[in-house]
């Protein structure tokens, strides 16, 4: 007897969602293109708050550039220059963004950075080459073609680039670490290349918010897509124990060299143990720290919270950085 034409075309459907089940987990374990565009999707028009003094922050501040090509070797090396309304030279400020690598851009970031400038800083709000097309170290490289760009022009942009501070948020954040030693570990740098921008004394510290600093570690956060970002950025899908995830553990590379650090996390943020490892490096070296870090028992903060300048952590956040920037810039 012949089964219903209706179990028969079921059973054909199942066999053909099985198969393009089969087909899809091939191609996700041989390319990143989905997870690609996904990243990129998720990061898009990702611009953060408003701050509530935001005309106040205006008011401070002069746009020196937009858009302004840092003559980089690499695609997209441009920058926004923002600064403080000043007659005298003023630290400068270099701000990686986030975005897994993947994704994201500096236009998200300009109310972070523009109210950075308005409280006596130069500002430079940074693009960079993005991975799978820009893989490790490009950005290290563009970061400190960036800096050398602003050195040489430092008079005209009124930059003192005696203070230098670098820093970014997320994956800016893991870049940020890196320049840290990029500027101070003569070994490092030879295994990256280039020619450093700065000296280490000019290099007062680095701002590293709600980021990842451990690749042998970070699969365990399960952040997601962090794996495959990773993955993008080195070429290598099982990272783990490679040469160039040991480049880019910025915790396992700490010495006492190392500049001052501000460190910032969430409570309930995947990379929070990320930042506690980066911490009990820096205190074990000697590395001068500022951090905030607020217990389980407050208000839970997701990853990014501090880019929320009307909540109450993102004001305390911006109030320790601030003084972390004032101490390090006053520092001989």
């Amino acid at each position: 007897m012949k089964r219903p034409i209706h179990r028969r075309w079921w059973f054909i459907l199942l066999e053909v969602l099985l198969a393009l089940s089969l087909c899809l987990a091939a191609v996700l374990s041989t390319t990143t293109v989905l997870q690609k565009n996904l990243i990129r999707l998720i990061c898009a028009g990702n611009a953060g708050i408003e701050p509530p003094d935001y005309d106040a922050v205006l008011s401070r501040i002069v746009t020196l550039e937009q858009d302004l090509s840092y003559e980089s070797d690499f695609p997209m090396g441009t920058l926004d220059l923002y600064a403080a309304a000043s007659d005298s030279p003023q630290p400068l400020i270099v701000y990686a963004h986030g975005g897994y690598y993947v994704g994201d851009d500096k236009e998200d970031f300009t109310y972070y950075c523009q109210t950075l400038a308005s409280y006596g800083y130069v500002v430079a709000n940074l693009n960079y080459q993005l991975a799978p097309e820009g893989q490790y170290p490009t950005q290290i490289l563009q970061v400190n073609e960036a800096v050398s760009f602003l050195a040489d022009h430092a008079a005209e942009y009124g930059i003192d680039i005696s203070r230098v501070f670098i820093g970014g948020d997320s994956a800016g954040a893991h870049l940020a670490s890196q320049m840290g030693l990029y500027y101070t570990s003569d070994s490092f740098r030879a295994a990256t290349g280039g020619t450093a921008a700065l000296a280490p004394s000019q290099l007062r510290g680095v701002i590293l918010l709600c980021g990842y600093y451990d690749t042998e570690t970070v699969r365990e956060t399960h952040f997601p897509m962090i794996a495959d970002s990773i993955w993008m950025l080195t070429g290598e899908k099982r990272y783990e124990g490679t040469e160039v995830s040991a480049r880019m553990n910025t915790v396992s590379r700490i010495a006492s060299s190392y500049p001052p650090a501000f460190i910032a996390c969430g409570n309930t943020d995947p990379f929070l143990p990320q930042a506690q490892e980066l911490i009990a490096a820096l205190e074990q070296s000697g590395v001068p720290l500022a951090t905030y870090l607020p217990g389980s028992d407050e208000e839970p903060l997701w990853h990014e919270y501090q880019r929320n300048l009307a909540s109450q952590a993102g004001e305390e956040t911006m109030s320790l950085l601030l003084q972390f920037l004032q101490e390090q810039s006053a520092a001989n």
